[in-house]
C-alpha cells in the first residue's frame, strides 16, 4: 500500500526516474551475486577446454570447481588458472594475494582464500585453512599481471 501511494503521488517525469532507479538497483544486486564462471572456449583457447567456476562464495574465500575436459599445453592451461583465479580476486576486492588447498573440500575442487597481505592470517580468513595444513604457499597475483593482462587473441 505505501509503495504504492509513494509511486502513484509522483508526477510522470519523477516516476519514471524512481522506477528506472530501482530497476538499476536491483540489478546491480543481481550481477554482484552472482557467482564467477570462467571457460577457456570463450577466450579462442581451441587446444584446452577448461571451465573454472565459482560453486560457492564466503566472506574472504571462495569453493572453486574446476573441470578439465582437454588440458592443451600444461603451461597454457596453469596460466589460464591462475589468471582466472587472478580475475575473481580482482572482482571479490581486489584482493592481491590468494592461498588454495587443491582437491578441497572433494576431488576437482579447490579451496581459495583472498588475502590483502601475504602474513595476513589464514584462519580469520576461512575455518577451511586452520588444522592440519602446512604454512600454504601464498601466491602473489600481480607477478602475473604481464601475461594475463595480453589482448586476446
Amino acid at each position: 500500500m505505501l509503495r504504492s501511494l509513494v509511486v502513484n503521488d509522483m508526477p510522470g517525469s519523477h516516476k519514471r526516474w524512481w522506477i528506472l532507479g530501482l530497476a538499476l538497483l536491483v540489478g546491480t544486486q543481481t550481477a554482484f551475486g552472482q557467482l564467477f564462471e570462467a571457460d577457456s572456449k570463450r577466450g579462442g583457447h581451441s587446444k584446452m577446454d577448461i571451465v573454472v567456476k565459482e560453486i560457492e562464495r564466503r566472506d574472504r574465500s571462495s569453493i572453486m570447481e574446476i573441470t578439465i575436459t582437454k588440458v592443451g599445453s600444461s603451461v597454457g592451461s596453469s596460466f589460464f588458472l591462475l589468471c582466472s583465479l587472478r580475475q575473481l580476486a580482482q572482482l571479490r576486492g581486489p584482493y592481491r594475494y590468494i592461498v588454495k588447498i587443491e582437491e578441497t573440500p572433494k576431488p576437482g575442487q579447490m579451496l581459495v582464500g583472498f588475502l590483502r597481505a601475504p602474513e595476513e592470517s589464514l584462519s580469520a580468513i576461512d575455518t577451511g585453512f586452520a588444522g592440519n595444513h602446512p604454512r600454504l604457499t601464498v601466491i602473489d597475483l600481480d607477478q602475473f599481471a604481464p601475461i594475463c593482462d595480453l589482448p586476446k587473441q
